[in-house]
């Protein structure tokens, strides 16, 4: 995510996903860190090829409490378990299997426990990143799996992770289906793939009433005011590879989201 001087800000979505280095928009940001964190949901076998490639590319790879769990079946399932290595375990460690734990711990991974619980899991674990962070955060990328299934409360509050950090942190969450990430308030260009992206789509203003003007999509607002109680663009086309979105308030972006086969 960037902006230009003109303050449109700019997301390459799935591009930060599968840059493409044909284009300066949609190659990959140039002094941008990459970081996986890995929630305690299943990595889908249609997004395991996805998984592999950014556990590659990313300087930062740190599991979610259960995520750990996840990793860890992953590997015994694909013969990757030796080569996968987190650099760290974070949470309150009450998912964490004792046997994943003494695995990587044997494999020089950090385990830090916190007791705060006032902080979800997810916190814990994009505070302990910004920790380790030479640049500032927003100068890294935070490629999320998980978050956005299972339980509703677990999907509420990763949504609220979300919109309380999108000003200072650029995070994608890529889920079974979808890729999902906050649109700040002001004018946004956003870069979509044909490939993998959509065709639907959806702009919910979870933050408060919006007044959203966009452009590119099949079903186009101009002016409208959208809420959570009233009028919300769900079910949407995104119809051109670059949609706008003019917002008074930040919005959730989330497209169906397509891997190419393995």
């Amino acid at each position: 995510m960037s902006s230009d001087e003109d303050s449109e800000t700019v997301h390459r979505a799935s591009y930060l996903l599968y840059p493409d280095d044909g284009s300066e928009d949609t190659a990959w940001p140039r002094s941008t860190d990459l970081a996986l964190l890995v929630l305690n949901e299943p990595i889908p076998q249609h997004n395991r090829s996805l998984f592999s490639s950014i556990w590659t590319r990313a300087t930062h790879r740190i599991c979610i409490d259960g995520g750990a769990n996840q990793l860890y079946s992953l590997g015994t399932s694909d013969n990757t378990l030796h080569t996968r290595i987190p650099d760290a375990i974070i949470g309150d460690l009450d998912s964490l299997l004792p046997h994943v734990q003494k695995y990587y711990e044997n494999h020089n991974a950090v385990v830090q426990k916190y007791h705060d619980q006032d902080s979800t899991d997810f916190m814990k674990g994009l505070a302990y990143l910004d920790s380790k962070l030479e640049r500032q955060s927003n100068s890294c990328v935070t490629v999320v799996f998980g978050g956005l299934g299972g339980r509703l409360d677990h999907t509420l509050h990763t949504l609220k992770v979300l919109f309380n950090s999108h000003t200072h942190r650029n995070v994608v969450v890529v889920s079974d289906d979808n890729l999902t990430f906050v649109v700040p308030k002001g004018r946004s260009r956003i870069l979509a793939n044909s490939q993998v992206d959509g065709p639907a789509c959806g702009i919910l203003p979870l933050a408060g009433q919006t007044v959203l003007t966009t452009s590119g999509l099949r079903w186009n607002m101009h002016e409208q005011v959208s809420s959570f109680e009233g009028l919300m663009s769900t079910s949407n086309i995104i119809d051109r590879p670059c949609v706008t979105i003019d917002t008074t308030a930040p919005v959730a972006w989330t497209a169906q989201f397509r891997p190419p086969p393995n």
